[in-house]
């Protein structure tokens, strides 16, 4: 029985190997926080390894979404400013993320849920958007596991 198992994983290696990766987050994590298994789609990586990964669970307008963007800075103390200026609502800073990272507290429905980090690493600054479906009352601030992803991504920026 054990050789037949052996067999069976010898002879399908890509099975195990032809998923996408991102170096950021892994798609099991991606699937716990987003209620299920994920598709992964990723942008070709630059020469300095900045790339976008999207984990998306469900189908047209109920997708579930975890996008997180890597970009490197030539100039952090200028250009992470501009990215700041992405953040459409209030930023409230957060402490033990990265070098900076502030939440941005984004207007949020009865039904979506947009959170939304943005933070820098030395030379790097990443932005995760978490949005999912729920039935419960909106909450404004940081989840539990929009945190959790934020400090995982910071940590491996590092």
């Amino acid at each position: 029985m054990l050789s037949m198992a052996m067999a069976g994983w010898l002879s399908s290696p890509a099975a195990c190997c032809a998923s996408t990766r991102c170096p950021w987050l892994n798609a099991a994590t991606a699937g716990g926080v987003l209620g299920g298994e994920v598709q992964v789609d990723l942008t070709p990586p630059t020469v300095q390894g900045d790339l976008t990964c999207e984990f998306s669970r469900g189908q047209g307008s109920s997708a579930y979404k975890l996008h997180i963007a890597v970009h490197t800075m030539q100039d952090p103390s200028k250009e992470f400013k501009r990215y700041l200026s992405r953040c459409d609502g209030q930023r409230v800073p957060l402490k033990a993320i990265g070098n900076e990272a502030v939440q941005c507290v984004l207007k949020n429905s009865s039904t979506v849920s947009e959170e939304q980090v943005i933070g820098r690493v030395r030379e790097r600054v990443f932005i995760l958007t978490l949005v999912r479906y729920t039935s419960a009352s909106p909450n404004a601030g940081l989840s539990e596991d929009t945190r959790n992803l934020a400090e995982q991504v910071a940590g491996n920026l590092f």
